[in-house]
Order: structure tokens, then sequence, then C-alpha cells
């Protein structure tokens, strides 16, 4: 280990509770994020913004999305590029359809587009679990693929099937150049990882990791043998 957590005692509840409570965590942190939002702007060509940095942060975001359901809740799933589709396409036709809808109320609203999509699989799955759920899921994927290449109000008629909006401002400022668009995707990226993180240190996070983790416990029957209970 390059560090331990020795030495560094807990005085007080909001200590305890930081969501880097290791001093090496936070400085490690600051740099990390000082350095993408600072040095990689003045350095990097255009091409790695457009080819690597960019499409990076989004499936960050996605990332996120998808260690909370897999990793915390412990389920399966291999929707995850499905959601993301109606979001993007939704946040999309959002900004194209509705004069003056600001780019941060577009993509929120493409959220919540995502999550009513989320729940008209989810529901139905229920009552499954293991394979199956997953089958479910993937289902959500090729269904959601083929609504996009064959339904064109999506897409706005577009022959490529490809979409974009110009003019993209976030209070007042304009997100047009590829500097500007990966700032603003790391903003995202920063500002949803602190949401997603203080959710699964909550009690609802708690629920999560305890569903997660439930445990059988053996139960004598009266033959003798254990039983789960």
């Amino acid at each position: 280990m390059i560090y331990r957590e020795n030495g560094q005692f807990k005085t007080s509840y909001p200590a305890d509770q930081q969501i880097f409570p290791i001093r090496q965590d936070r400085v490690a942190i600051g740099l990390l994020i000082a350095f993408a939002a600072i040095v990689v702007p003045m350095i990097a060509p255009e091409y790695l913004f457009r080819a690597v940095l960019i499409p990076f942060l989004i499936l960050s975001l996605a990332a996120l999305g998808l260690n909370i359901l897999v990793g915390y809740c412990g389920q399966i799933s291999l929707g995850t590029g499905a959601f993301m589709a109606v979001g993007a396409y939704a946040a999309y036709n959002f900004a194209v359809r509705i004069e003056g809808m600001p780019l941060i109320g577009s993509l929120l609203m493409g959220g919540v587009c995502a999550t009513v999509v989320g729940v008209l699989f989810g529901v139905p799955s229920l009552r499954i679990k293991g394979l199956y759920l997953a089958v479910a899921t993937l289902a959500a994927q090729f269904f959601v693929d083929w609504s996009f290449l064959r339904i064109k109000w999506f897409t706005n008629d577009s022959a490529s099937g490809s979409v974009s909006v110009a003019g993209l401002k976030v209070l007042g400022l304009p997100v047009e150049t590829p500097v500007q668009k990966y700032l603003f995707c790391l903003a995202f990226l920063c500002v949803f990882g602190v949401l997603a993180k203080n959710l699964v240190r909550s009690n609802i996070g708690r629920e999560w990791m305890a569903m997660r983790d439930r445990t059988w416990r053996p139960r004598s029957s009266a033959s003798g043998r254990s039983t789960p209970s």
C-alpha cells in the first residue's frame, strides 16, 4: 500500500463522515481535478478532446449509474447503453423542439425520460432475477436500438441518424469548442460524482448495500438438517 490511515484520528461525526476521510485521498483528488481542469485544456490537442477525453467523461457519467446499480444494489443490467441513449435523444429533442430550452434543463429532462423508460422495463422485471433479469435488460437494449434506427422522429428526420445541436450555452457562456465541451462535461461529472457518493452514504445507500449483502441464516428443521430461513 502507498499509504495507510494510521494516525489520522477522527474527533467528530462530521470528520468521520467526510467523503474522503483520509487526507492523502483529499490531496490526490484535488490535484487530479486541478490537473484535468487547468493543465489538460492547455496542452491537449483538439483531436484528443474529440476522440478520447469528451467520450471518456460522458461514459464515466454512465459508469456512475452502472456502479450504483451493479456495485451497490447488486443487480445485473445489460441495458445501460439503452437508457443512456434514451436520455441523450430525449435531451436532443427537448433542445431542438422547445424554443429557448436551457442546456442543463434539457439534460435533466433527458434523465427524467431515461428514468421513465427504465421504470417501464423494470416493473415487469420485479419478480425475476439472475439470468432472466439480465435477459430482460438486454431486451431493452435491442428495443431501444431498433426504435432509434426506425423511427425518424427521434432524430428529427436526420438522414444519417446522427444528431447535434448548435449554439449551446450555459448561463450565457458558449459551449461550442472542444475545450468548452470538455470543461462542461468535467464539471457535470464532478457534480454528479459528489451526488452519487452522498447517495450511497445515505440511509438509502445503506439499505441498497444491505439488500445486496443479504445472507441466509441456517435454521434447524425437524429432521435435524439446516434449512435457509
